[in-house]
């Protein structure tokens, strides 16, 4: 069987949207649950044993094989916010709010961050051979 997921990540050091953006989410949209920093590459890494939030499969898988792709797309200000529109904790609030944050988002994307913005993600592939009988 094999599982294939991702997820969005963050480096060190590297200028992330949503650090730069928090004030503005907090503003539009406050105390919203799906706001939040997204975790740091190496610490999604360090999950490479088992199936991930699965805690146990049962019997009838031994233990998988995890492979990580990295992925980073860049984007403008404005391919940005279009991104968010396409997700759900975007898609979820209501136009009113969404569309003035995400064109203030875009606006900091072009005033701070030079008008790059990158998208990190992992890919990871997890990949469990039938146990034997």
């Amino acid at each position: 069987m094999a599982l294939l997921g991702y997820v969005v990540v963050r480096r060190p050091g590297e200028p992330e949207v949503y650090a730069e953006t928090a004030d503005l989410h907090e503003r539009y949209c406050p105390g919203n649950l799906d706001w939040g920093h997204p975790p740091l590459e190496g610490d999604v890494r360090a999950t490479a044993e088992g199936w991930g939030p699965v805690e146990d499969p049962g019997g009838l898988f031994g233990p998988p094989i995890v492979c990580w792709y990295p992925m980073v797309q860049w984007f403008d200000g404005d391919g940005f916010a279009d991104l968010l529109r396409s997700t759900s904790p975007y898609r979820r609030l209501d136009r009113d709010v969404r569309e003035p944050l995400l064109d203030a988002v875009a606006e900091r994307i072009r005033t701070r961050m030079g008008d790059r913005a990158a998208r990190r993600h992992l890919g990871v592939l997890r990949i469990g051979q039938r146990a034997g009988r």
